[in-house]
């Protein structure tokens, strides 16, 4: 079915059927219900190439995220999984411009889009991770302007999709992971990297109402400084001084790999139980040591991969996107990391099983 097709079955013009595609101009109530009849029947689809052959017409869409470095290299695997989406779509006139920001510098987002300017972009992929500078940054774009989350959300803004884990139910199973591998004895503490952070402050929630109805006692700590070694190592020295019965730590965020090495090398001490989250490098490094029992990830390449991807469904293909892509919760023990040197998607996409015990955990 050609849209010339749709025109003559639907008695309109070939301009009519092409406003109704694509959400642009007036056309009647019937007739748009008589167009997207034929269309639903037909299965009719844009062509991608042909519409390009047609318009020569190329997209830019800006992508603004952290320092590809910050939180010990999570960004740049996202990153890698923007670019990747973008390498495919390169054929269809896709292009992107990535605008970088230090998340623990407030000033330093009002410098990287200082100049931004959305008609040079047909839309933006966005981790609003710094709340209070994104809306702000977000209320200044035109109305209808195509924006897609990921990795985090915000609570007054609602964006064309979002992408990323339901933030309560991977708190709550964080909770269930570290009482099934702790002793069961002393006290939890939660380690909170990020407090102004939404899907942060979900994951605290959904792990504070896993314990809701025990008798185990739970503290909140917060480390804004994770990443910094010096005040990192001092943080954990003060928590095992306040905490010196310590049987299990959930760290929010990809930096679990500092406090699980620092907690974990103790000579003579009993092996505190510790969860965190992402495949960054170092966290599995510690995986593979032991000294972190368990990491939930959130497949961040796959959120970059699909945030670019839901742009250009919507703004070149003209169809409408889910508003919410939600991410599973892989659960990864060291018994079943992915094999060195390959992506987690990779892994997953040549059906690599993981152990038993690990799917079982999954299922959950």
């Amino acid at each position: 079915m050609t849209v010339h097709e749709i025109a003559e079955r639907a008695g309109v013009s070939i301009g009519t059927v092409d406003r109704v595609l694509h959400g642009r101009g007036r056309v009647s109530p019937e007739t748009k219900s008589r167009i997207l009849a034929i269309i639903e029947e037909s299965g009719y689809t844009p062509n991608p190439f042909a519409r390009h052959l047609k318009l020569n017409k190329k997209h830019t869409f800006a992508v603004i995220m952290p320092d590809l470095n910050e939180d010990s290299g999570y960004w740049r695997i996202a990153c890698a999984g923007v670019h990747k989406a973008q390498k495919e779509l390169a054929a269809f006139g896709i292009s992107m411009r990535r605008f970088e920001f230090n998340r623990y510098n407030q000033p330093s987002f009002s410098r990287a889009i200082a100049g931004f300017d959305p008609s040079s972009f047909s839309g933006l992929l966005i981790a609003p991770v710094n709340p209070e500078e994104s809306l702000q940054f977000l209320t200044t774009l035109p109305a209808h302007f195509p924006v897609v989350f990921f990795d985090a959300q915000l609570r007054s803004f609602s964006p064309l999709t979002q992408i990323g884990q339901n933030a309560f139910r991977s708190g709550l199973l964080a909770g269930r992971l570290l009482e099934a591998f702790s002793r069961r004895a002393g006290p939890y503490v939660i380690i909170s990297t990020h407090g102004e952070d939404l899907h942060i402050q979900k994951r605290i929630e959904g792990f504070t109402s896993y314990f809701a109805s025990s008798r185990h006692e739970l503290a909140v700590r917060e480390c804004f400084d994770i990443e910094h070694r010096e005040r990192r190592e001092s943080f954990v020295r003060q928590l095992l001084n306040e905490f010196p019965s310590i049987d299990g730590i959930f760290v929010t965020n990809a930096s679990v790999h500092g406090i699980a090495a620092q907690v974990n090398s103790r000579i003579a001490q009993a092996h505190v139980a510790i969860v965190g989250y992402d495949l960054v490098p170092d966290n599995v490094r510690q995986l593979e040591a032991g000294t972190i029992d368990c990491i939930l990830s959130q497949r961040q390449d796959y959120q970059g991969y699909q945030g670019l991807y839901q742009l250009y469904r919507n703004v070149v293909l003209g169809q409408e996107v889910e508003p919410e892509i939600e991410m599973s919760i892989d659960v990864y023990l060291k018994e079943n990391l992915p094999a060195p040197g390959i992506p987690e998607q990779q892994e997953k996409g040549k059906g690599i099983q993981p152990r038993q015990e690990a799917r079982d955990i999954r299922s959950w």
